[in-house]
């Protein structure tokens, strides 16, 4: 039984035409698909030796950088060396499937080789580094981060001499297009909440801080999140905000997961397009303080801590 023309599936590509395909329109629909589908990009790059050629030299295609306990300079140098991809870079000297002992040379060598392609940097993902003690101490410095769009450090990353440069190159070459930050550790918060950083927030869609303490003073990042969507937070310490404060993120925030802290900024407003909300032990002494402290002719700041054990009695 033959099937009709309209039922036929006709093939859209006919067989070896696809070498007729310009590089120009192969590049742009290999963006498309690492943007939508980056699963797929491995199996691209393997087709032929052509397609391959031409996603290493498309720029805006990412390629994952990995830099573990054992990884080799001449690793990390064959991965940038022929390339304009952008770099998914992951430090990660802890990784327990490495069965390799760490090696102090080599992962000297082969960071200060991604150091070289610093400015290709997409992502950075710093999971583990070295203990101070274990490798080389050098003067750094950090190429603009003209790429870079995604920082995260977890908490237990002591960068030793490398956080000043690399904190540095944040705040000065990335805030214009740095978009997600993720961190764990206390250091890089209380560094990017100082005045002078507090810059790198207001270009941010996605800011998640997840901390094993709660800061002891504030961190007053809420003004300049002006465009932020998603916000997850874990014992961050927010200052109280009056009721007329400015706070953009009030109108953009879609996604907002809070955990011992402060709700108080979010006394009376309308989020207009906020689609989640998970409040979970919010900080009770802010909110005591802000609803009580009137009560006594008081303001929040001026409170000492026999006050604020007193209130608590107060309140049972």
């Amino acid at each position: 039984m033959s099937s009709s023309p309209s039922n036929t599936i006709r093939p859209l590509l006919l067989p070896g035409k696809a070498p007729l395909i310009p590089v120009e329109i192969l590049s742009e629909i290999f963006l498309l698909v690492a943007e939508d589908r980056s699963w797929y990009k491995k199996d691209l790059a393997l087709v032929c030796r052509r397609w391959r050629a031409i996603m290493l030299s498309t720029p805006g295609i990412t390629s994952r950088l990995y830099i573990g306990r054992s990884t080799k300079e001449e690793v990390v140098q064959m991965s940038i060396q022929g390339r304009k991809t952008r770099f998914w870079v992951i430090v990660d000297v802890n990784d327990k499937e490495d069965g390799k002992d760490f090696n102090a040379d080599d992962f000297h060598a082969s960071f200060m080789a991604a150091l070289q392609a610093a400015s290709r940097w997409r992502a950075l993902v710093l999971r583990s580094f070295p203990p101070p003690g274990e490798h080389k101490k050098t003067h750094i410095i950090v190429q603009p981060l003209d790429s870079l769009w995604s920082f995260t450090m977890s908490q237990d990353c002591d960068l030793g001499y490398f956080f000043e440069p690399l904190m540095t190159a944040i705040t000065t070459t990335t805030p214009s297009h740095l978009t997600t930050l993720d961190l764990s550790s206390l250091n890089s918060v209380l560094y990017l909440v100082q005045p002078a950083c507090l810059h790198v927030f207001c270009s941010l869609t996605s800011l998640t801080i997840t901390l094993s303490k709660r800061m002891e003073g504030p961190a007053d990042i809420l003004p300049h999140l002006q465009r932020l969507e998603n916000f997850d937070a874990r014992r961050l310490h927010l200052p109280i905000y009056s009721p007329d404060a400015r706070l953009p993120l009030i109108q953009t925030l879609r996604s907002l997961s809070l955990k011992s802290v402060s709700v108080q900024w979010m006394a009376g407003k309308v989020f207009t397009v906020l689609r989640h909300c998970s409040i979970t032990f919010p900080h009770h002494i802010d909110t005591i303080l802000c609803l009580l402290a009137p009560l006594l002719n008081m303001t929040p700041m001026t409170l000492i801590p026999l006050d604020i054990f007193i209130l608590l009695l107060l309140v049972g």
